[in-house]
């Protein structure tokens, strides 16, 4: 008679980082201007201090929700991007500015993206996750 041996997968699995999408705090409060600009006019003071409100909290909840994490992110880009390179405007020499910007692009690109990675990854583990292995062993 054959007896089958289950083993346990022996990967961690990926653990979320919480603190890390808050990054996405600063730009959302930066977005935050032009929404309340937009709105005020409109439905007055009141209604647009509750507009920007639930803005807000809607820009860091996808932060932190699989795939939706990319629409965040995208406007994080830009928004930090745009704030971080109204200094390097100062510097006078054309290919060192040009080169700041480009490192300043780039590096906001990577944060944005690990913050992608942070919201995807635990889902598309649990969406590929890896079968126990059997075994049979024969008596």
């Amino acid at each position: 008679m054959a007896k089958y041996i289950v083993e346990d997968v022996k990967t961690s699995k990926f653990e979320k980082n919480y603190k890390f999408p808050l990054i996405n705090l600063i730009p959302a409060i930066v977005w935050c201007i032009p929404v309340y600009q937009k709105s005020q006019p409109v439905i007055g003071t009141v209604g647009a201090y509750g507009i920007v409100a639930g803005f807000l909290i809607l820009y860091i909840t996808l932060s932190y929700l699989p795939i939706a994490a990319l629409i965040p992110g995208i406007a994080s880009v830009i928004m930090l991007t745009a704030m971080f390179w109204a200094p390097a405007d100062h510097i006078g020499n054309n290919v060192a500015r040009i080169v700041v910007k480009a490192l300043i692009l780039i590096i906001m690109g990577m944060i944005e993206f690990c913050v992608l990675i942070n919201a995807t990854l635990p889902w598309l583990e649990s969406k590929t996750a890896t079968p126990p292995r059997v075994r049979r062993i024969e008596e």
